[in-house]
C-alpha cells in the first residue's frame, strides 16, 4: 500500500487512503502468533505544514494467537489506532528536529505496509490467553489441563521443602499426647 505524498499537498481536506494489506511478517515475528488475516486499512493523510504529512485511521483485522498458558490456537479481532508523522527530507529551514516524533522520508512515494505492521505488533497483547481460567499444561507430563485432568499427581512436594514437612509432622504429633 502506497501513498503519495503530492496527492497530499495543497488539499486542507486531506484523502482518504483504504485497503487491505498482507501481513505475513508480524506472524514470523511474533511466536504467540499463528496467523494473521489481511488487514483492513482506512487511513486518512494530510499536509499539516509544508513538507510535513500526517496518517491518521484504524487498522482491523483478525488474529490467530498461541494461548502462552495451553499453546491452543485461537482467533481473536484485534483494531487498533494508526498515527504516524512524515517529513518530506530536505525540508525547509527549521521545519523538522532529529527530537520530534516524525519519520523522515526522501520521496514523495511511502510504502505504508511496515508502519501497519509495526503498529500491529505494538498492538499485540504481550501474554495471549485462550480464556482468563487457563488451566495450562501439566507440569509433568504436558498434558492440556482444559480438557481434563492428566492423572498425575498434583500433591507432588518439591525435595527442597521435605525436612520442613517432616518437622512439621513431628510437631503435629507430640503435641497431640500432652494433656
Amino acid at each position: 500500500m502506497k501513498l503519495m505524498l503530492h496527492d497530499l499537498r495543497g488539499r486542507p481536506e486531506g484523502m482518504a487512503v483504504s485497503g487491505r494489506v498482507s501481513v505475513d511478517e508480524v506472524a514470523r515475528r511474533d511466536r504467540s502468533v499463528a496467523a494473521v488475516e489481511p488487514v483492513q486499512v482506512e487511513l486518512e493523510g494530510r499536509e499539516i505544514s509544508p513538507g510535513v504529512f500526517q496518517v491518521d485511521g484504524t487498522l482491523k483485522t483478525r488474529v490467530a494467537y498461541r494461548c502462552s498458558r495451553c499453546l491452543a490456537e485461537f482467533w481473536e479481532p484485534l483494531e487498533t489506532p494508526f498515527h504516524e508523522r512524515f517529513v518530506r527530507l530536505p525540508t525547509p529551514a527549521g521545519e523538522w528536529d532529529q527530537e520530534d516524533d516524525m519519520t523522515p522520508i526522501e520521496s514523495d512515494e511511502v510504502d505504508l505496509v511496515p508502519y501497519v505492521e509495526q503498529a500491529l505488533i505494538l498492538a499485540l497483547p504481550w501474554r495471549p490467553l485462550c480464556r482468563p481460567q487457563c488451566r495450562g499444561l501439566c507440569p509433568e507430563c504436558g498434558a492440556n489441563l482444559n480438557e481434563g485432568p492428566c492423572g498425575c499427581s498434583d500433591r507432588a512436594t518439591d525435595p527442597r521443602w521435605e525436612k520442613l514437612g517432616e518437622l512439621w509432622k513431628g510437631i503435629s504429633g507430640s503435641s497431640g499426647g500432652s494433656g
